[in-house]
C-alpha cells in the first residue's frame, strides 16, 4: 500500500481543519510529524480528536515538546520520536512527503 507522510509546523490554532491531509491522503497509510508548534496538537482535544481519525500513525518530535515544556505528555496515539527517527521516516518508511 502507498504511503504519505505529513509534516505539520503550525499551532492547532492556525489550522481551520485538516480536512487537506484526508483529502491528499487518499487510501493511502497516512503518517503525520509533528514539528515546531504543531506538537500542540496531542494538548488540544477536539484538533487531538481529529487528527487521530485522518491519520493512521502519528509522530511527535520529542526535542519540540521538551522546548515547549511539555515532554512526555502527547498522550495516546501519538509516539515521541527524535531528529534521527524523523529521517528515517522521511527518507525511508514512506513513499512520499508532504508538508500542510
Amino acid at each position: 500500500m502507498p504511503s504519505k507522510l505529513f509534516i505539520l509546523l503550525k499551532s492547532p490554532q492556525e489550522y481551520r481543519s485538516l480536512d487537506v491531509i484526508a483529502a491528499l491522503g487518499g487510501e493511502d497509510r497516512i503518517g503525520v510529524l509533528l514539528f515546531q508548534d504543531a506538537v500542540l496538537f496531542p494538548l488540544q482535544e477536539g484538533m487531538r480528536d481529529e487528527l487521530l481519525k485522518v491519520a493512521d500513525e502519528v509522530y511527535v518530535m520529542s526535542d519540540d515538546l521538551e522546548a515547549r515544556g511539555f515532554k512526555g505528555r502527547s498522550g495516546p496515539g501519538f509516539r515521541e520520536i527524535d531528529y534521527p527517527e524523523a529521517v528515517d521516516l522521511i527518507m525511508d518508511e514512506y513513499d512520499l512527503t508532504i508538508t500542510v
